[in-house]
């Protein structure tokens, strides 16, 4: 990070992270330290990959059913995150990873902005 404008948003984005923690669907983030040229954020492991990944290996195709399963769990963070007065700006399939049982947790890296 060369700038203060980076680090600060750095530091803003970890505070909003450890702000959104608890949540069942979120990511656990568990720490963040840094040394003189990096920010280092310590979150929970999704061992299944992202969401874009599962969608593509099935074709592209969802029955109902398990489309449901995404969407739901998809909304219910994001109205959690408005709920704290947080906006994921890039909400896209590539930024849902997914847990080794199923479905999901919601990674908000560098991606989220408080309003």
């Amino acid at each position: 990070m060369t700038t203060a404008i980076s680090i600060e948003d750095v530091r803003r984005e970890v505070k909003i992270l450890k702000a959104l923690s608890g949540h069942s669907n979120l990511v656990k983030f568990y720490d963040a330290c840094e040394d003189a040229l990096n920010v280092y954020i310590i979150m929970e492991l999704c061992e299944g990959g992202e969401l874009l990944d599962r969608i593509l290996s099935r074709g592209g195709r969802y029955n109902e059913g398990d489309a449901k399963i995404i969407v739901e769990q998809i909304l219910n963070v994001v109205a959690f995150c408005h709920l704290q007065g947080v906006v994921h700006r890039d909400l896209k399939p590539e930024v849902c990873g997914l847990n080794v049982e199923y479905i999901n947790r919601i990674r908000f890296i560098l991606l989220i902005h408080a309003f």
